[in-house]
């Protein structure tokens, strides 16, 4: 080692904190020992989908293993590979839950590509940013009604009450985080006046509890094709999508407060869950998996 990787690594250390180093060096692949303690129940009709990939494939089983010990229940897990899946990845997904399914890059695109031959716009958006594949792949892939999206940057903390309480009588109603700020790529104005939709205030696709039928490829279409969507900030499009479809569908919104997007050092006391955004992705390291090792790895 060089000194001046030595000295970076130093700086990066500093910067981030000691815990969110050590943990990330030391603790993280620990989680690939979690094994499902629910396995033996039912599985839940609503079905859990995940896009990951090599950036943060890890994290996933981290926030799957939180998932699980918090709500109590056994679920079926569908991981999608955003293209870049390595390959160990896939193995240490079905160690830690019994019949999780994946779906390969691969795999997705021969079926989504085909399925979206009717909007050139969403297709061309397809190919041109991993994230669409949470717009476009879930729905056309999942067999049932409802679902359930969860980025792998997320940690529970404490039953989540409120979801469960959707998993059994949510039936039409899509639910998501509420974001830090609007993260908007274009105005509501604009939407209002292309597309005839009011767009709900501060979405973040974070954790999305979907009605299928919300998703309307139709509507994805015109919004891709008649505004400045695709202008810029293409890893907010996925997320304004999601936004426009459930406001037209009209039911549901956002969750409460608990469920928790914040650039604040600290979840608050009573979080359910935490979404660590890129701003403070180290400190999924550093608070979270400090505060949950000694639940999930014990």
């Amino acid at each position: 080692m060089t000194p001046g990787s030595i000295l970076y690594n130093i700086q990066r250390s500093w910067k981030r904190g000691f815990a969110a180093t050590w943990n990330e060096r030391y603790v993280a692949k620990r989680i690939l020992d979690w094994r499902n303690p629910h396995a033996e129940k039912p599985h839940e009709e609503v079905p859990v989908h995940v896009l990951t990939g090599s950036d943060d494939w890890l994290l996933a089983c981290w926030m799957l293993a939180s998932w699980f010990h918090f709500t109590q229940r056994n679920w079926r897990v569908i991981i999608h590979d955003d293209g870049r899946l390595p390959p160990d990845a896939s193995p240490a997904f079905v160690k830690m839950l019994q019949g999780v399914r994946g779906v390969s890059a691969v795999e997705a695109d021969r079926t989504v590509l085909d399925g979206l031959a009717a909007y050139p716009a969403c297709r061309e958006y397809r190919l041109a940013h991993p994230l669409a594949r949470k717009i476009f792949d879930i729905p056309l892939l999942t067999r049932g009604e409802r679902f359930i999206i969860l980025d792998s940057d997320l940690l529970f903390f404490r039953k989540p009450e409120a979801i469960l309480r959707w998993c059994e009588d949510g039936k039409g109603q899509c639910w998501f985080n509420r974001d830090v700020h609007e993260a908007l790529p274009i105005s509501r104005s604009q939407v209002r006046e292309k597309l005839g939709v009011d767009i709900w205030h501060r979405v973040n696709s974070g954790l999305c509890l979907m009605q299928k039928s919300a998703i309307d490829f139709s509507l994805c279409e015109r919004a891709l094709r008649e505004t400045t969507l695709m202008k810029k900030n293409l890893w907010l499009v996925e997320q304004t999508l999601f936004a426009i479809c459930a406001s037209a569908k009209g039911r549901g919104g956002l969750l409460p407060a608990e469920y928790e997007v914040t650039k604040k050092p600290a979840a608050s006391p009573d979080a359910v869950m935490r979404h660590y955004v890129g701003a403070v992705r180290h400190q999924f390291y550093g608070e979270g998996m400090g505060r949950l090792k000694k639940t999930l790895l014990a």
